[in-house]
């Protein structure tokens, strides 16, 4: 989450979910109009800044090089029955065995195929070694590029040698039904591949090593046994078969459809799956493809089949129009921007950086290579000069700017010779020459307006997605691939029927000990007080408007409307509403923030105890100041609202009533407890932890911004009142490099609350994990919090939890308990393992497309839950979430974990040694939920 946290409102937002229907009606063509006017000559400038390319974008693995099929148009209907392969057998699954007992059992579909059958010939596997010889190297490295290695491995005597039916991981393994290379020996070969620009050799040193048969029953044991492991890793043999069948079942699609190395999303580029994203005046477009992986789940082998929806640059645009669109301009105005605001086009148009495209002032093949742009020149098309050959020899230089270069060599006069150069490791190119490749992802995060077209289209109801599901179950056409068949593999074209059961809803209590049962996940504060409602004194609101602001009479009634809402929720407020200030956006924020102070003290007598801020329209820079001065530096509680919200007159009591939930809470109130058994076996504490990474674009500069990490944890009796601790650590460390510095604070606050007594119990649930990082979490903060807890003198039973919300795994009920939109009830619980805890848990209700659950893995359990006690605790929470009067998708732990992650992002700053720090939070802020 970023930007705006403090926007009223109770939406559990979800995940991005996939729609069907061509969206794009009556909009601009996908071919842009061609500025470059080229005269149709070929060739280019010899100067080393103009060095034309070679090689393509590598798309699609080491097949990324070669033209791709088309993707199957006619699509019929799937087999019921597909005959064994030749030389495999029907694999003998166990049935899984539920252990959770509470609720409804019912069976739902899940969007898993059963792989049915394994081989029974052997299939052998390889080891491959890649070097450059010594006469082909650059740099003296002989390090094999990406590109390198797509060449190679479709060069017609190496793919001979393979045969048809080889399949290759992508880096090192490879396997095949058929003895490539006697078992045990190995095989070295020279590939020569096209000659450098300066005649050197380019040739690339192949070495194959035969390993032996893969131990396939070892395979079918490990599922027979029913004591899966969390994750295969250190089981050599089990993650090279693994390895082995993902790599079949990508071989084809990865030859047909757009995806890259070692991803598992596949797209074409149709108008029933694509749909330009009109916010970005049509630079943009989302594309609905098909995701599939092999996974163990459900103790069987399956395929998950799902759709994945992705932004693309859409191709064929020129740069110039690209420019535009992301500066928010026209045409006519955009080299007049530039020489006014150099620094806004370098910030919009960086969201390029890292994207291929052609350029088109040549008639040769050499216009249709994708070229990367690394980032864009100092100096424009007139500044920027380089010494062209010339004669009829070619043996003398002279001095040629860019733009005289065009002119003279292509006939093209620049429009625009005052922008910068599109810069690559091929030389500088105008814009307007430049156009977008297809298949060019769109790799930086989407911003505002962007985000809602492209989740409008990604969001299908779970009816909708299923038919997406199986139209994607067509595309792959598994049956007709000659190589699934080769390597022994048949798949079940139905959706797996799984065991589930629906828990019973959780019994929360408001003020006055008035209970709550929500129903399917949902309720209202109406005739509802705060558990503990907290005390306001003072308050004032800063209205920053950004354009014509609205007269005080408004705003003043907006004031009156608060001090109704929040009395009626229990809370203590001024008879008086909150003064208002009116801040300038353009002027000293700093200023602002005193004045309201100075008012509030005038009003009240004292400073105020929190700080409502207008905003006219969303700006982060503003919240980003406001947020990180009153939290570092005075103290005090905020709460951002939107003028479009707050003050539109439409539903302002529940919206007043959600801004209520979210201030109570960073006052120190409670609204409400979901009742839990093991809060009453002892002292428990609640634990949530998440790490913040910088967006892509920020990673790539060079000096990247550290990843934050948080940990939350309660204090109270109830677990339901959480206090943060940050802090910065090292980019893309999947780990929380301080959890031990950050806990001991945690288990300090903790005593200092509770009579010097520390937790009994630790819950905690750790989100960002995937199954590969499993060991890792147990090993670098599992064992930490262990032996902090020994130096402590604390007799603390830890369970760790993790929470993983990326997957694409989704559930599809039957008509009799299905929602309006197809989905699975609140509360539905699927098991994924018989021997730990281990389960898929839909917690929210329907707000809009395909629900997606969340799977909870438990990896250490000293507190010895129960499946029972798991799940009831783990779908409890989620009722408790501080801001929302719906029950939400991931419990509240890891929310709060990520929104202090995220938080704790605005309080970063620049430290002497020209690194970045983290500004701590004030005192008077430390024991309330700050960033709610």
């Amino acid at each position: 989450m970023s930007g705006y946290n403090d926007r009223g409102g109770n939406r559990d937002g979800g995940g991005y979910r996939d729609r069907g229907g061509y969206q794009d009606r009556g909009g601009r063509d996908h071919q842009r109009r061609d500025r470059s006017r080229s005269p149709g000559r070929d060739g280019g400038p010899r100067g080393d800044r103009f060095r034309e390319p070679r090689g393509g974008g590598g798309r699609g693995g080491y097949h990324g090089n070669t033209p791709r099929d088309a993707p199957r148009s006619n699509l019929p209907e799937l087999p019921n029955d597909v005959p064994i392969p030749e030389g495999a057998r029907q694999v003998p699954y166990p049935d899984l065995q539920v252990r959770g007992t509470v609720g409804d059992k019912v069976m739902v579909q899940v969007n898993h195929h059963t792989i049915e059958t394994l081989p029974t010939i052997p299939i052998y596997q390889f080891e491959f070694r890649f070097r450059v010889p010594e006469d082909s190297q650059i740099k003296g490295s002989d390090k094999v590029s990406t590109q390198q290695l797509a060449r190679v491995l479709m060069t017609k005597a190496v793919t001979g040698f393979l045969g048809e039916n080889f399949v290759f991981d992508g880096v090192s393994l490879g396997w095949s039904p058929t003895p490539i290379v006697p078992v045990g020996e190995a095989q070295s070969n020279i590939v020569e591949l096209e000659k450098r620009r300066d005649g050197k050799p380019n040739s690339v040193e192949v070495s194959v090593r035969s390993t032996g048969a893969l131990p396939i029953a070892t395979l079918v044991g490990y599922i027979q046994s029913g004591k899966i492991d969390l994750n295969p890793a250190g089981n050599e043999s089990i993650e090279n078969i693994l390895k082995w069948i993902q790599a079949v079942f990508r071989k084809d699609p990865a030859t047909r459809f757009i995806t890259r190395p070692n991803s598992s999303a596949y797209f074409d580029r149709s108008p029933e799956t694509t749909m330009m994203l009109r916010s970005t005046k049509n630079v943009l477009e989302a594309r609905r493809g098909v995701y599939q992986s092999m996974q163990i789940r459900f103790g069987r082998i399956t395929l998950n089949v799902d759709t994945a929806t992705t932004p693309f640059w859409v191709p064929g645009v020129c740069l110039i129009d690209t420019a535009c669109a992301l500066m928010g301009t026209q045409t006519g105005r955009l080299e007049g921007e530039f020489l006014a605001n150099p620094e806004k086009f370098f910030v919009a148009c960086g969201r390029l950086r890292g994207s291929f495209f052609n350029i088109r002032h040549l008639t040769s093949a050499k216009k249709d290579k994708k070229i990367r742009l690394t980032g864009f020149s100092q100096r424009n098309a007139i500044e920027s000069t380089f010494e062209e050959r010339v004669g009829d020899d070619e043996s003398t230089t002279k001095s040629t700017s860019v733009s005289d270069y065009f002119e003279r060599k292509y006939g093209i006069r620049l429009q625009f010779p005052r922008l910068p150069l599109a810069s690559t490791r091929f030389g500088d190119f105008p814009l307007e020459v430049c156009f977008s490749a297809d298949g060019e992802r769109y790799k930086e995060v989407l911003q505002g307006q962007e985000t809602a077209d492209f989740i409008k289209f990604a969001t299908a109801p779970a009816h909708e997605r299923k038919n997406q599901i199986q139209h994607g179950l067509r595309l792959l056409s598994h049956h007709a691939v000659p190589t699934i068949a080769a390597h022994g593999f048949k798949v079940n074209n139905t959706m797996m029927s799984v065991k589930a059961r629906i828990l019973p809803a959780p019994r929360l209590t408001y003020g006055g000990n008035r209970p709550m049962t929500p129903r399917d996940g949902r309720w209202n504060l109406r005739g509802l007080k705060f558990l503990r409602a907290s005390t306001i004194k003072s308050w004032v609101i800063v209205y920053v408007p950004a354009r014509q602001p609205l007269d005080n009479n408004q705003l003043e009634r907006f004031g009156s409307e608060m001090v109704r809402s929040f009395s009626d929720c229990g809370m203590t407020v001024p008879r008086e509403g909150p003064p208002i200030i009116v801040g300038n956006p353009y002027g000293n924020l700093t200023q602002v923030v005193e004045d309201c102070i100075a008012r509030a003290h005038n009003n009240f007598g004292t400073s105020p105890d929190v700080i409502f801020i207008i905003l006219q329209g969303a700006s982060v820079p503003i919240y980003k100041t406001l947020k990180a001065g009153l939290d570092v530096h005075l103290g005090i509680a905020s709460q951002v609202m939107l003028q479009e919200k707050a003050l539109s007159g439409r539903g302002s009591a529940q919206y007043l009533a959600n801004i209520a939930m979210k201030v109570n809470v960073k006052l120190g109130g409670t609204n409400c407890i979901a009742e839990e058994p093991l809060f009453k076996a002892g002292r428990c504490m609640l634990l949530g932890g998440d790490i913040s990474h910088a967006a892509p674009g920020a990673l790539r500069s060079v000096n990247p911004p550290p990843s934050t990490a948080a940990l939350v944890g309660t204090w109270d009796r109830e677990c339901t009142a959480y206090t943060a601790v940050a802090s910065v650590q090292e980019s893309l460390i999947g780990f929380i490099a301080n959890v031990k510095p950050m806990m001991a604070e945690l288990l300090k606050r903790y005593s200092e609350r509770n009579n010097g007594l520390y937790p009994q119990h630790i819950v905690y649930y750790r989100d960002g994990v995937s199954e590969s990082e499993f060991q890792t979490i147990k090993t670098e903060e599992g064992r930490k919090l262990h032996e902090l807890c020994q130096e402590l003198g604390a007799k603390v039973k830890i369970t760790i939890i993790v929470a993983i919300k990326r997957h694409h795994t989704r559930f599809f009920a039957d008509r009799d308990i299905a929602s309006k939109l197809g989905n699975v009830p609140c509360g539905t619980v699927v098991e994924n393992s018989s021997t730990i805890n281990d389960a898929f848990i839909i917690a929210h209700p329907d707000l809009q497309g395909t629900k997606r659950p969340t799977r909870y893995v438990t990896i250490v359990d000293e507190n010895n839950l129960g499946a029972d006690a798991f799940q009831r605790l783990t779908f409890n929470l989620c009722s408790s979430y501080a801001r929302a009067t719906t029950s939400v998708a991931v419990c509240p732990p890891v929310y709060y974990a990520d929104q202090a992650c995220e938080r704790a992002r605005l309080h970063l700053m620049d430290a002497d040694d020209g690194k970045m720090k983290l500004g701590p939070v004030h005192a008077n802020l430390r024991w309330n939920m700050y960033w709610q």
